[in-house]
């Protein structure tokens, strides 16, 4: 299955290839938009232009626009640098074009907005700065720097002149009004489509974690019977048996994992997934840490733990929650899974806020799987389910908590969990 995370790349590049694939698209119908107006003022009208210069512009262009194409058909994913890129191009031949056709006096000057628009539409805030910057040095260049339009030129004055600076004066207002209106209603869009994609990993994790507590309410009961069978079993065995010291070890050994079996299985036939004091209990901080360490110790009596306890004294008075207990341990085993001799676990914490490092010196985890944790269910183990880290993390999430998972200096993995305590405190 593939990771959201991939679903929302593929998402972004596919956006960004249509739009490449639409400006394209758009060029080429400026491009016959261009050699319509040259010959209409050439042969149309009798303007005296220079064709020559004017047609090298415009063939400049067609070679650009066959350059994007075949880019396009490479099918790599388009960035926004080249995005931008093309845009400063049309902005350059557009530029050309009206500098051999009268400059800022050219009636198709606005259109150097159009590029402006499209950038303002689909690119991040500070390239459309920097395309604003383009456009507007490229019309003051042209007010000044121009092969005058011969009919334009015989009738030149002052009044004319002031109305080509009124003109750039309204193109100036028309750039401010694009960046500022154009742009925020563009980044609101992109807003609302990353809101949209959060949802949908959401979405997705929330339908496997309820598949997941379907499937482990009907396991706790259906194990309950078979466990309570095994429980009595032992007793007897244990009755039957009691010279044999050696089976005795070995049959209390298998009681007291049965027992814990049934405690778990029942925890979870009772869990409302809300907190109780009372279903918990009262502890404070350190010592709930200390029970977790503790409680994980006997599970993997082998592995090697460097426990850490750095905090307010006396420590704040917490409820037992069961679920905090339950991640903990699950990063715990990842990391005596990936590096049993040495699993370091420091914890700090003050009157409202916890932090918790597990840290391990494995072979580490890839970049693609560190931006998945707590989205989807993934796994390195080829005997693992990947579900220990999306349930811990949906666990750290629902008491207000996160994790993040970062590379360790020197090789392993670090999984940090902040948390605000206020939902485990209690009043006093």
């Amino acid at each position: 299955m593939n990771s959201m995370h991939e679903q929302t790349a593929s998402g972004r590049d596919d956006i960004s290839a249509l739009n490449f694939k639409r400006l394209v698209f758009v060029r080429m119908l400026a491009i016959v938009g261009e050699v319509v107006a040259v010959s209409g003022a050439v042969f149309g009208l009798g303007m005296h232009l220079p064709l020559r210069m004017l047609l090298l512009v415009i063939t400049a262009h067609v070679v650009i626009n066959l350059i994007a194409w075949l880019r396009l058909r490479r099918r790599q994913a388009i960035g926004v640098n080249e995005f931008l890129l093309q845009l400063c191009l049309d902005v350059v031949v557009l530029t050309a074009l009206l500098y051999w056709a009268g400059g800022a006096t050219n009636p198709f000057v606005s259109l150097l907005l159009l590029p402006l628009v499209v950038a303002a539409a689909v690119l991040p805030r500070v390239h459309v700065w920097g395309m604003a910057l383009l456009v507007v040095f490229a019309y003051g260049l042209l007010m000044f720097a121009h092969q005058p339009m011969p009919h334009v030129a015989s009738h030149a004055g002052e009044d004319f002149d002031w109305h080509v600076i009124g003109m750039w004066f309204g193109f100036l207002l028309a750039v401010v009004m694009i960046v500022f209106f154009v742009l925020r209603m563009a980044e609101s869009l992109r807003e609302r489509d990353q809101v949209l994609a959060q949802a949908r990993e959401r979405a997705l994790r929330d339908e496997q974690l309820v598949a997941l507590g379907t499937l482990a309410a009907g396991a706790a009961h259906e194990l309950g019977t078979p466990l309570s069978t095994m429980a009595v079993l032992t007793n007897e065995l244990e009755q039957e048996y009691q010279q044999d010291e050696d089976l005795q070890q070995r049959l209390t050994i298998l009681r007291q994992q049965v027992d814990r079996c049934k405690q778990s299985l029942g925890e979870i036939s009772a869990s409302s997934g809300q907190l109780r004091a009372e279903g918990g209990g009262r502890v404070q901080l350190d010592q709930f840490l200390t029970n977790v360490v503790a409680d994980w110790r006997a599970m993997r009596p082998a592995a090697q733990l460097e426990f850490q306890l750095d905090g307010d004294v006396p420590a704040p008075t917490i409820i037992s929650e069961q679920g905090l207990r339950q991640a903990l341990i699950s990063f715990l085993n990842n990391a005596a899974d990936s590096s049993p001799d040495n699993v370091e676990m420091c914890c700090n914490w003050n009157e409202r806020h916890l932090r918790v490092e597990i840290s391990d010196r494995g072979e580490g985890m890839p970049l693609e799987y560190i931006e998945q944790v707590g989205k989807v269910s993934f796994t390195t183990k080829p005997e693992g389910h990947g579900l220990g880290l999306l349930l811990a993390h949906a666990i750290i999430q629902r008491l207000d908590g996160e994790v993040s998972v970062t590379e360790r200096p020197g090789g392993g993995a670090c999984v940090k969990l902040d948390m605000d305590l206020s939902r485990l405190l209690l009043d006093e």
